[in-house]
């Protein structure tokens, strides 16, 4: 069944609801002012520029009395040795790890749990020490 928008009830039921657009539109508010089309396509009186004046692109020149200079760099954070080991372990294990099994090496069982013991606890150490952050410092600064 195929439908047909030149149906006398689908004429009335557009008529009908293009009536209650009008009448919201109506009531909505205070009309914007827009100006007339022939105001908006109204030629404008440009200067054109004078010979040569505009051969040259646009360069921005920097003043050379004054350069700029950004402002010093806060002091890098100071990390104690303890953190260093941890950080060092944390990567160092893994990558010690992953080469000797790559170069087909097998450690006695003692230094590969050693190793994995040594991750693990660098990983427990920073997790541990790690300092509290304030939870309304979203870390910008002005």
């Amino acid at each position: 069944m195929t439908r047909r928008d030149d149906e006398p009830g689908d004429r009335a039921r557009a008529q009908a609801e293009e009536l209650a657009w009008r009448e919201i539109v109506h009531h909505y508010g205070e009309p914007p002012d827009v100006p007339a089309l022939a105001e908006l396509t109204a030629p404008v009186d440009v200067p054109a520029p004078a010979p040569g004046e505009d051969d040259e692109p646009f360069r921005f020149e920097m003043d050379a009395e004054e350069p700029f200079t950004p402002p010093p760099l806060p002091p890098a954070p100071v990390v104690t040795p303890e953190r260093r080991v941890a950080w060092a372990g944390l990567v160092l294990c893994p990558i010690l790890l992953v080469a000797l099994n790559l170069v087909d090496y097998s450690l006695p069982g003692i230094l590969s749990v050693g190793l994995v013991i040594a991750f693990i606890a660098s990983f427990g150490y920073l997790v541990a020490t790690m300092a509290p952050r304030d939870p309304d410092d979203d870390g910008a600064r002005v």
